[in-house]
């Protein structure tokens, strides 16, 4: 069905056995320290058994002045763990790939336990802690310190890196006059502002040779004021193309504009694709899309119509690891979708300082802790067909059970059908239609107008009963809040 989504793909060397690639998202799942911790292995293991053609390890520090909310490749003693982690990938079948970091202004020294260091002593707008400006001497010892983390890659068996230049982090902070006000010779012209980003590439190509891939992800455009345009962006790719770099990951942002880089439901889909497309038009090298990208087809689209070379889904994949193997195998209508509610994937870790999951699957964040259903023949009744009732009525099936699902009303949705009447949020919409679907495909008794109450449950002699009716909004103490021309938002939509 998707024979260019499919289809191998070369970054550099390197040759990927499809155009998918799970790119770099913080997970909050290390430990204290920056090491690979059981959950994140875990976690990894089952994206890259999902069938990806690369899996992109986060967010991983080169200096301490950048530790405490990532992985950390800073020293030796991390490779061991790295090691452990990449093996695990290759045998889900995935190529490995580390995302070499710094957040620079963008983080906080309650985070990092020191000074936070950046190109100007100008706070992030979001972090607002004012940084330390970059010596000469530091600068150098920076560009060492994202070499030798190459190195360590190479090393712990990763089959390529990424500089993290997007998102507004330091190598980013260097290339932007929106966060760059130095007046030495890596400020002020677009060659000056390049300078920290080719030091780095032409350190790292040092380490690990001039075949080792070698990949970039820039922000096509920042989306903040006096912050890089997708013009400048497109000259930045050409310098990075002659400097070395094998692939560039279009992405956009900076914390500032948040709301591009992890975009939320209302963002359309593949709201991002022309920025990669116009990058391409200047470089030979692949490029990467990304941003809400939850479609094997918009996938195809935008393979097909060369405005990129490899497709990176990120939260798709916290929805369903396996998108990828349903949608080679023409599973297509088993893939549940993101809806880019940002709750447990963002909120969750920016908000609560949790580790991500994904409010669609619990089991992301928690694989481990998650073993094989074992098949069961008990008779299972379920009170209730919101997305609780449905969920667990199609769980429960799949692992042999027989199930009767009672709902009181005339149609199965409940709340999350609500919810989804609003034109921007139709991913939700369409989350509750699937379940829909899957609940009628696995043939589940589903009875309609049926308000459940003991006798009814007890006449299929049920071996257990979950009860998922949900809940009714409340009425706010309010002066005059009985008066007949106030009505709820339930009754709105």
């Amino acid at each position: 069905m998707f024979t260019k989504l499919f289809s191998p793909g070369k970054i550099g060397s390197l040759t990927l056995k499809n155009r998918l690639i799970m790119p770099a998202m913080g997970s909050g799942m290390q430990d204290r320290e920056g090491y690979v911790t059981e959950r994140l292995y875990h976690y990894h293991r089952v994206r890259a058994a999902g069938g990806v053609g690369m899996d992109t390890v986060e967010i991983a520090a080169v200096h301490p002045t950048s530790g405490g909310s990532g992985l950390a490749i800073w020293d030796d003693k991390y490779i061991p763990k790295m090691k452990e982690l990449v093996d695990v990938i290759h045998q889900g079948g995935a190529a490995a790939c580390l995302q070499l970091w710094h957040a620079g202004r963008q983080t906080n020294s309650r985070v990092t336990g020191r000074p936070i260091v950046a190109p100007s002593p100008i706070p992030c707008p979001l972090c607002q802690e004012e940084p330390e400006e970059l010596s000469k001497e530091t600068i150098k010892e920076l560009v060492t310190a994202y070499a030798q983390a190459a190195r360590r890659a190479k090393e712990a068996g990763f089959d390529a890196v990424e500089l993290h230049g997007a998102h507004g982090y330091l190598i980013a902070q260097f290339m932007s006059p929106y966060s760059n006000k130095r007046i030495d010779e890596y400020g002020g012209t677009l060659e000056n502002r390049a300078r920290f980003a080719l030091e780095i590439i032409a350190a790292v190509r040092d380490q690990v040779g001039q075949n080792y891939p070698l990949l970039y992800r820039l922000s096509g455009e920042e989306m903040v004021r006096d912050g890089l345009t997708i013009e400048d962006t497109k000259k930045i790719a050409k310098i990075l193309e002659k400097a070395g770099v094998d692939a560039i990951h279009v992405s956009i942002g900076a914390y500032e504009s948040l709301r591009y880089t992890v975009p939320p439901m209302d963002l359309p889909r593949g709201f991002n694709v022309w920025a990669a497309a116009e990058v391409k038009k200047v470089v030979d090298i692949p490029v990467i899309t990304v941003g809400r990208i939850n479609d094997p087809q918009l996938a195809e689209d935008i393979l097909a119509k060369g405005q990129a070379d490899f497709i990176a889904i990120g939260r798709a994949l916290l929805t369903d690891p396996e998108f990828p193997n349903k949608a080679q195998q023409g599973r297509v209508d088993e893939i549940r979708r993101c809806i880019a509610c940002n709750q447990g994937c963002v909120d969750r870790l920016l908000l609560e300082g949790k580790h991500a999951t994904c409010i669609l699957n619990p089991e992301c964040g928690r694989e481990q802790e998650f073993e094989p259903l074992t098949p069961s023949n008990k008779t299972v009744v379920v009170v209730g067909g919101g997305v609780a009732g449905m969920e667990v009525a199609r769980l429960l099936k799949l692992r042999g059970c027989n199930v009767t699902l009672f709902e009181a009303t005339d149609r199965l949705g409940g709340q999350w059908l609500l919810a989804g009447v609003l034109p921007d949020k139709y991913e939700i919409r369409e989350d509750a239609q699937w379940l829909i679907n899957q609940v009628n495909k696995l043939g589940i008794n589903v009875q309609l107008n049926t308000p459940a109450d003991v006798d009814r449950i007890m006449a299929e002699n049920p071996d257990a009963v979950v009860i998922a009716t949900g809940s009714s909004h409340a009425k706010p103490n309010i002066a005059g809040v009985d008066q007949p021309h106030v009505v709820f938002a339930n009754s709105v939509l």
